[in-house]
């Protein structure tokens, strides 16, 4: 005779909402330049490297799609390569990004997805070096990755590029883009 229909599987993941840290290796796509008169040199590879980013699931019909916000922490030292006095410093730089992700493979235990987002990065020494006052600007970020999930957790990991050319209170131009691999730990937040 006739079998009942097995039950449908629910579509969304229930806890919508992940809070993700994240670290990694970053490195400057421009380590050369002129600041205040003078050449500087800046490491390339970043270091204090540091992210958080919380992002929720769109409703049932669009749950491939997350929208959220994303903060960025990363350090550059710097050096004068020109002039008498040798100097040494840091390079502060901080983004704040809205951000909006596609998932490939929605449900599975596996995720891949790609990502955009914009805001604003600012950038600062600290140390009276060649960045004068807050340097700022808009960035924009792009992002792919892979995200292994279980219920409650997941473990990322992603390229990550972003373009972000700052201008401080000299109107001098810096730039502080980056690119890099960050990888994260999520944390799935809501009811079961």
């Amino acid at each position: 005779m006739g079998q009942s229909p097995a039950p449908k599987e629910q579509d969304a993941q229930p806890n919508r909402f992940a809070l993700t840290f994240k670290s990694g290796d970053l490195r400057l796509t421009d380590n050369s330049q002129t600041l205040s008169g003078s050449d500087w040199s800046l490491d390339r590879s970043a270091i204090n490297v540091f992210g958080i980013e919380g992002e929720t699931r769109l409703s049932k019909d669009a749950q491939d799609f997350s929208i959220g916000g994303e903060t960025i922490y990363y350090q550059n030292i710097f050096r004068r390569t020109s002039g008498t006095l040798p100097e040494e410093g840091k390079m502060y730089t901080r983004a704040f990004l809205a951000k909006s992700k596609y998932y490939f493979r929605q449900g599975d235990a596996f995720q891949p997805y790609a990502g955009l987002g914009f805001g604003l990065v600012f950038s600062d020494d600290y140390s009276g070096g060649p960045i004068r006052g807050l340097a700022n600007g808009n960035g924009y970020l792009g992002v792919v990755g892979v995200q292994l999930r279980s219920e409650r957790i997941g473990f990322r990991v992603e390229y990550m590029a972003l373009r972000a050319r700052l201008t401080d209170n000299n109107a001098q131009k810096i730039d502080a883009s980056t690119r890099g691999i960050l990888v994260a730990l999520s944390f799935f937040l809501g009811r079961r």
